[in-house]
This record gives C-alpha cells, sequence and structure tokens, in this order.
C-alpha cells in the first residue's frame, strides 16, 4: 500500500502535466486546433468544437512575435521573437522549448518551412538575406542574398529589409520580399539561387500570397488600400510584370463613425494583410485603419469585389487587423482582429483573439500530420 503511495506521489506531477494537455474533439479520428500566438506564448484553440478555447502555454523570455510555422515531421512549432531577436523551436507534444538561437543578422522576421518540415527560410531584418537554416537545430546551411531596402521620405516605416517569406506547395520555390522594395524575388531550394523576381509593384511590398500554380502573385503594397496583381511563373520562367492595381474604398458610413483617427497608419500603411482562400478562388484583404476585411473573386481577371465585412462588434470598436489567415479546408478565416468568419458566406461564426501569428495543426493518435501556414 505504500509503494502504491510512493508511486502516485512520484507520477503525480506527470498526471497533472498530462491533464492540462487537454486533447481535441475528434472528427473522423483527427483533432484540428488552431495555434494563436499571444503577448508572451500561445494559445490553442479547438477548431472541430466551434473553435473552443482548450488552453495556453508561456514561451518564458520572448514577446513580440514576427513568424510562425511548424514542422509536422519533426513535431515541432517555430516561433521568431523580437524581444531578444530569436528564433524558437518549441516541442508540440510538451509544449516546451527545444532550443533558441540568436544569429547576427538582426532579428529573424516572419519564415517559411518547406512541406518536409527539414527547412526554414529565414528573413533577417537588418541584412539583405534569408538565411537557410535546419529545423533539427537551427544551424545555418546557407543564405539567399536579396536586397536592403531603403526607408521612405515622404512616410518613413520602421527597419526595413528582408521581411516576409511564401513556400509553394511543393517546397521547390520560396518567394521573399524586403521592405520598400517593389519585387519579390524567387529563389530555386535546391541550389538556394535567385531564378527570378516578380514586378515592379507600385510600392514596396507587405504580406503576399503566391497562388498554387505560381501563375500569380498578389500583394498589399505600401499606402494602396488594396492589392496588385502580377505574373508569378510566366512561359519564361519565374518573375513577371503587374497586371492589376486593385484601389478600394472604406465604407463611407464606417469613415463617418471615426472621423478623428490618428494620423500614422497600423504598420505605416492601409494594407497589412491578405490571402488567398484554399479554393483559389478569393482573395482577402484587411483594412487596418477602420477594422474591415474585404473579399475579392480572383477566378477570372481583373478581380471582382465580393464583400465588405465588419471585424468589430460595436461601431465603436477600432480592431487594427495586420493579417488574415484561413483554415486548412478553406472554410474559415481568421483575421487578425478577433473574428471567426465562414470563408464561403462571409458571416461570423464566432468571436475569439485572434493575432498576426496563428496556424493550424492536424493530429490523429496525438501526433501532427498536416499543417498551414500564416
Amino acid at each position: 500500500m505504500r509503494l502504491i503511495t510512493l508511486l502516485i506521489f512520484l507520477l503525480a506531477p506527470s498526471l497533472c502535466h498530462a491533464q492540462t494537455l487537454s486533447k481535441g474533439v475528434l472528427v473522423n479520428g483527427i483533432e484540428r486546433l488552431l495555434y494563436i500566438s499571444t503577448k508572451t506564448g500561445v494559445s490553442i484553440y479547438d477548431i472541430n468544437d466551434g473553435h473552443k478555447f482548450l488552453r495556453k502555454f508561456d514561451v518564458p523570455d520572448t514577446a513580440e512575435y514576427k513568424g510562425i510555422s511548424a514542422s509536422v515531421s519533426l513535431g515541432k512549432l517555430y516561433l521568431t521573437s523580437n524581444l531578444k531577436d530569436e528564433l524558437l523551436c518549441i516541442d508540440l507534444a510538451s509544449e516546451t522549448i527545444d532550443w533558441r538561437h540568436h544569429y547576427d543578422g538582426g532579428y529573424a522576421d516572419s519564415q517559411a518551412i518547406t512541406p518536409d518540415g527539414k527547412t526554414l527560410y529565414v528573413p533577417m531584418r537588418d541584412s539583405d538575406s534569408w538565411w537557410v537554416i535546419d529545423a533539427v537545430n537551427g544551424d545555418v546551411k546557407t543564405k539567399i542574398k536579396t536586397e536592403h531596402g531603403q526607408n521612405y521620405t515622404d512616410h518613413p516605416i520602421g527597419g526595413v529589409g528582408p521581411h516576409n517569406t511564401w513556400m509553394n506547395p511543393s517546397g521547390s520555390r520560396v518567394y521573399m520580399s524586403s521592405l520598400t522594395v517593389p519585387w519579390i524575388f524567387v529563389a530555386d531550394t535546391k541550389t538556394n539561387q535567385v531564378i527570378g523576381k516578380v514586378g515592379p509593384f507600385g510600392k514596396g511590398i507587405r504580406p503576399f500570397v503566391v497562388s498554387d500554380d505560381e501563375k500569380y502573385v498578389y500583394a498589399n503594397v505600401d499606402w494602396l488600400l488594396g492589392f496588385e496583381v502580377a505574373q508569378g511563373k510566366t512561359g519564361k520562367g519565374y518573375g513577371g510584370k503587374v497586371l492589376h492595381r486593385v484601389e478600394w474604398k472604406t465604407p463611407a458610413e464606417r469613415v463617418a463613425q471615426l472621423p478623428n483617427l490618428p494620423p500614422r497608419k497600423p504598420h505605416s500603411t492601409m494594407s497589412h494583410g491578405l490571402n488567398l482562400r484554399p479554393d483559389q478562388k478569393e482573395i482577402w484583404f484587411v483594412d487596418g485603419v477602420y477594422g474591415y476585411v474585404y473579399a475579392f473573386d480572383v477566378s477570372q481577371l481583373p478581380p471582382k469585389h465580393v464583400a465588405d465585412m465588419p471585424i468589430f462588434k460595436n461601431p465603436k470598436e477600432t480592431p487594427k487587423p495586420g493579417w488574415v489567415s484561413f483554415s486548412l479546408d478553406g472554410k474559415y478565416a481568421y483575421p487578425d482582429g478577433g473574428v471567426v468568419y465562414d470563408a464561403f458566406t462571409h458571416k461570423v461564426i464566432t468571436y475569439i483573439p485572434t493575432s498576426e501569428k496563428m496556424i493550424e495543426i492536424q493530429f490523429r493518435n496525438g501526433k501532427p500530420i498536416q499543417a498551414g501556414h500564416r
């Protein structure tokens, strides 16, 4: 009896920990969890259970996250944290830090990971390069030189340099943009050499997305409420010209509701957030000044307006959305700002505290089997 009591006492911490790692609702044997960065950690919501909050975990000595990605093969989550300019690897099973690295290229920004989960492409904001990093241990494999931007004189922004990254579905090409630079660079991931560039766009690139077939690149550009569409893959290779520019206006009634906004725009621009619905038929982009998200049909070009969607519940609210993501199946849209939309009806599903850095990860028998991207 004493032996049993002693065993229970010794096992108590692990049992308690197991209880805190509550599991999501299974649908066809699969858990669908949404990982959302908070100020100092990550919160997890159950997509299968109406986006119910499950739990959160802290990531010590981190904050101001710039990027998030996951490796299914390794069972790891990766965050870039501006607090100490680090790339962090977090074990999904224990929700603890495996390793954390600071690199001499300045702070690590918004990365992408190859579909096999083995290699990270990390923009180093203070440099002119993307660093190709081993996802197992954080070692640097090589660097891809692109371009470091130069700040604007008319409306200066924060630090300029390598910023956003997009990986094609097969992991054979990576697309890279630097702040204030009007080009998107394309590199081959086998050689890690630049093989083309898309543009020039109307101004420096903010969030951008590439169609699955790589024919089109959609990009927010500085000082535009809207987006531009350019050729990605052409008959001559990778990198084409801008085809369409979509300029939009905030609904007049919303402008009237907020007559005294501060002159400085969130992210120093009007639209900092756009994504392509996984069926490739709609582009969604945010209005970071007035708290809206807009949908445009891109199944045929030029793009056609579909919907204007307020992120706020109360007109007095002033959310400042800076990103928009989709669930893996494309059913749900997650604009930064606290709302979940049905991506097909454009109706609000629920309200949860979303952020700019969030991804869906699916599990079977407790092991990750599929992960999304920002």
